[in-house]
């Protein structure tokens, strides 16, 4: 026969906490059940607080831990049988660990073979590593480093089930102390809920409240600069000495020619043109691109042959930098000299896009080459002023009928 007893142990200034002993077999569990009631609310006679309309919630809880001791016992000890002592000893620490998995103290040893969010990362990028490109994939160590350093900040492991409201407002917060950009706040509260959808699917985590409105991918319209036809003409002009940099700013001048990311630079070579065309399939979008060759991209691929070689992504921004900044110091040009220090290699789809649209171009067959699907998000793209657009539009048809 097995009994449940709840008491108070000694009042404390948060109350009691309320225990239980639990009576089996000659065996005897002192637990605690990790509720606290004032002294004065108690009944000792029926194990619970009164008046019970003001402490339905603690009641409830107490039938619940009683129930499944029980339950447990029953689970464990079958009827008619009589267990050994050693086996009794056993089966009592084996019912105390369950019971630690019941009211939270301990997990179960399926959560603890259970990744917590932070571990969950490098499986989620070996598992996306032939799927999505070097870059995408070293995006996910950003979020990772700031979920771990965020962690010790607040002092508690980050875990799926912590991921809600309240921690999106002190993540949020956290990286903007860090003076992140708002765009770059988004960037990692995407990829965070990319991560979380996936933990859903390998049922991981129920929770879903990343889901909600609330949770929102933070987005600002940004002044991205592009070079026009002319500065671009200018660039590739401007004196560089030094091998490296002139390198990595003819491939710069190159893509302001093909509008390319820079994931699909290594894919322009000789190998690909035909005809006067350049034949890519893009790296993001997995889609056959065709493009008129220029005859700049000719020009600088003779250039280099297979010296061409391409650098990462930080390796060529890193480099652009320094390249901007002699350009302002030279003065390549008499306005705007601040953009040369925003240069980057996402400018040249930027500019590539820009230009061909000044010069006339479709703008479905300049979408054609760079994978924009609406004409919307296109116009949002490029970067054309009203007077840009008006002198654009001034010798058309209809304005000189």
């Amino acid at each position: 026969m097995a009994t449940v007893i709840f008491y108070l142990d000694k009042e404390r200034k948060n109350g009691c906490l309320i225990l239980a002993t639990f009576t089996f077999n000659h065996q005897r569990l002192r637990l605690s059940t990790g509720l606290n009631i004032a002294k004065k609310v108690w009944n000792d006679e029926e194990q619970r607080a009164y008046p019970l309309k003001d402490h339905a919630e603690t009641n409830k809880r107490l039938r619940e831990i009683n129930n499944f001791l029980l339950d447990t016992y029953d689970k464990y000890f079958s009827k008619g049988l009589k267990p050994t002592k050693e086996e009794t000893l056993e089966k009592a620490r084996l019912i105390k660990e369950a019971y630690q998995v019941f009211v939270g103290k301990r997990k179960s040893e399926e959560e603890q073979r259970r990744p917590t969010l932070i571990e969950f990362i490098p499986i989620f990028q070996a598992r996306y590593k032939s799927k999505m490109t070097p870059n995408h994939i070293k995006h996910f160590d950003g979020i990772k480093n700031h979920l771990e350093n965020y962690q010790k900040k607040i002092g508690k492991t980050i875990e799926f089930e912590t991921i809600n409201k309240e921690f999106y407002l002190g993540f949020t917060d956290y990286l903007k102390e860090l003076n992140r950009k708002t765009n770059t706040i988004g960037s990692h509260i995407r990829r965070l809920k990319r991560l979380m959808n996936e933990a859903l699917d390998d049922k991981l985590t129920q929770n879903e409240e990343h889901r909600a409105k609330s949770f929102k991918v933070l987005n600002e319209e940004t002044d991205k600069i592009y070079l026009s036809s002319d500065d671009i003409q200018k660039l590739y002009r401007l004196n560089l000495e030094d091998p490296r940099m002139r390198r990595i700013r003819d491939l710069f001048v190159l893509h302001c020619h093909t509008g390319l990311r820079h994931s699909d630079w290594p894919k322009v070579t000789l190998k690909n043109i035909e005809d006067g065309k350049l034949y890519v399939r893009t790296q993001k979008t997995k889609e056959a691109v065709i493009i008129p060759v220029h005859p700049i991209i000719l020009e600088i691929l003779h250039r280099y042959g297979p010296e061409l070689h391409i650098p990462t992504n930080q390796e060529a921004n890193r480099v652009l930098r320094w390249i901007g900044e002699y350009a302002v110091l030279k003065k390549i040009t008499k306005e705007n000299l601040d953009k040369w220090n925003q240069i980057r290699t996402h400018t040249v789809r930027r500019s590539f896009a820009t230009n061909a649209y000044m010069s006339g171009v479709p703008m479905l067959s300049v979408m054609q080459i760079t994978g924009h699907r609406t004409t919307e998000s296109f116009l949002k793209y490029i970067r054309v002023t009203k007077l840009e657009n008006a002198t654009k539009l001034k010798d058309h048809p209809f304005f000189n009928s």
